[in-house]
C-alpha cells in the first residue's frame, strides 16, 4: 500500500483547516457607521444611538446649519458641567473650538462651520452607561445634545419617555430637515456669551419669557440694557464675519448709563469689581457672582408678571456699609423699589436694606 497519498491528503486538509481558521482571525471585527448632521431648532438629527461595550464607531458629522457648531461626546452625568466650563471660555472659546480641560471629555470634534464635516473615530466605553454627546458653542449645550447607550442588552426607553434627551428630539428617531422662519427655538429663559453692540465681549444676552431680553457685562460687572420683542439675530457670527456682533432685533427701551449701578458708601472704597462666575438656577435663570472690594454680591435677573419689564434682585452678604443704587431715567419706562416709583437718579440704602433687595424696571405703557 502507497502511503504517500493518504498523507498528502491529510496534509491538504490539515492545511485547508488552518488557512480557513486564519482567515476567519484576520477579519476585522465589524464598525458601527452613522451620519450625523443638524437640525434646525438646534437639534441633531440623530437624537439617540446604541452601541455594543468596546464596539468600533464611526460618526461622519456634517454641519448643515447656518450656526458654528462642534461634538462632544462626554462620560455620563457631566453634560451641564462641560457645558458650563465651555461658556467660561470667552473669548478664548473660538480659538479653543470650545473644548474645555475636563477629563470627563472623551472624544470630539473640531468647531465646524456650515458645509464643514468631521469624522470621529473611537472605540465604545467597555463600561456600560449612558454617555451624553453634546454641541458647547454658546448657548447651545443646555438643548443641543443627545446619548449614545452602551449596553449589551441594546435596550433604551420610549422615546418619548426617554429622560436624557431634550424635549425637541423625542419626536422621532428618524429626525428630518424642514424649512423654518427662525434656525433656533430653545424656550427661555436662556442666554448666550456673545459679542454685543455697547458691550465687551464678556456679555452675556439673555432671553427671558414674554420677549423681554436683557444684556449683562462681566466686564464691568453691571447691566447694559433691556429690550423687548424679539432676541438675536446671530448669523454675522455664526458665519465668522470678522468683528461681527449680535444684531438685537426687539426696542431697546431702558441703557445703563451710569456705571456702576451699586457702590458702596464708605470714603475709603475704591470700589473696585471683579467678576467671580455665574450658575443657572434650577429654574433655569442666570445666577451672576461678583464681588465690589471682595465682598461678595449675587444678582439675579427675571421677567415682571406681565412680561414688560424685569426684576433685577441683589443678594449681599456681610454687609457693614450703606450702599448707594444709581439708574438711568428713561421717559418710556419707571424704575421702582418696593413698588414705589424713584425720582431720583440715586437712592441710598441702609446695610440691612441692602443686604438683599428688588428693582423694578419697566415699561411706562
Amino acid at each position: 500500500m502507497n502511503k504517500k497519498p493518504v498523507l498528502l491528503s491529510l496534509l491538504s486538509v490539515l492545511l485547508l483547516f488552518l488557512t480557513s481558521n486564519t482567515a476567519l482571525v484576520d477579519l476585522d471585527p465589524p464598525v458601527k457607521k452613522l451620519k450625523m448632521s443638524v437640525l434646525p431648532g438646534l437639534r441633531f438629527d440623530v437624537p439617540r444611538f446604541h452601541v455594543q461595550p468596546g464596539e468600533k464607531v464611526i460618526i461622519e458629522f456634517e454641519n448643515t446649519d447656518d450656526m458654528d457648531h462642534n461634538l462632544l461626546i462626554i462620560m455620563p452625568g457631566t453634560r451641564e458641567k462641560i457645558v458650563n466650563l465651555a461658556s467660561k471660555l470667552g473669548a478664548q472659546g473660538m480659538a479653543k473650538s470650545y473644548i474645555p480641560e475636563s477629563k470627563d471629555i472623551l472624544w470630539h470634534t473640531k468647531i465646524l462651520h456650515a458645509g464643514q464635516k468631521e469624522n470621529l473615530s473611537f472605540t465604545a466605553p467597555t463600561a456600560e452607561g449612558i454617555y451624553p454627546y453634546v454641541c458647547t458653542f454658546p448657548g447651545h449645550g443646555h438643548v443641543m445634545y443627545g446619548a449614545i447607550y452602551v449596553n449589551k442588552s441594546g435596550k433604551m426607553p420610549e422615546l418619548a419617555q426617554d429622560p436624557h434627551l431634550p424635549a425637541l428630539s423625542k419626536q422621532s428617531e428618524h429626525q428630518h430637515h424642514h424649512q423654518k422662519n427662525h434656525p433656533y427655538e430653545p424656550q427661555p429663559p436662556y442666554y448666550y456669551r456673545i459679542y454685543m453692540e455697547g458691550a465687551s465681549p464678556a456679555a452675556f444676552a439673555v432671553n427671558l419669557p414674554g420677549q423681554i431680553s436683557y444684556c449683562w457685562d462681566a466686564a464691568v460687572c453691571d447691566l447694559r440694557y433691556i429690550w423687548q420683542g424679539e432676541f438675536l439675530d446671530n448669523t454675522a457670527i455664526w458665519k465668522g464675519h470678522k468683528d461681527a456682533k449680535a444684531k438685537v432685533l426687539g426696542d431697546i427701551f431702558y441703557k445703563q448709563a451710569i456705571l456702576p449701578s451699586i457702590a458702596i458708601t464708605s470714603a475709603n472704597s475704591p470700589n473696585k469689581k471683579q467678576f467671580k462666575g455665574y450658575k443657572i438656577l434650577k429654574d433655569k435663570y442666570l445666577e451672576v457672582h461678583y464681588q465690589i472690594d471682595k465682598l461678595d454680591v449675587y444678582e439675579t435677573i427675571k421677567e415682571t408678571k406681565d412680561g414688560k419689564g424685569i426684576l433685577r434682585t441683589f443678594k449681599i452678604s456681610n454687609l457693614n456699609a450703606a450702599l448707594s443704587f444709581q439708574h438711568t431715567r428713561t421717559p418710556r419706562m419707571k424704575t421702582r423699589y418696593k413698588g414705589a416709583e424713584l425720582t431720583n437718579p440715586t437712592i441710598k440704602l441702609s446695610p440691612a436694606e441692602a443686604k438683599e433687595f428688588t428693582l423694578e424696571y419697566k415699561l411706562d405703557k
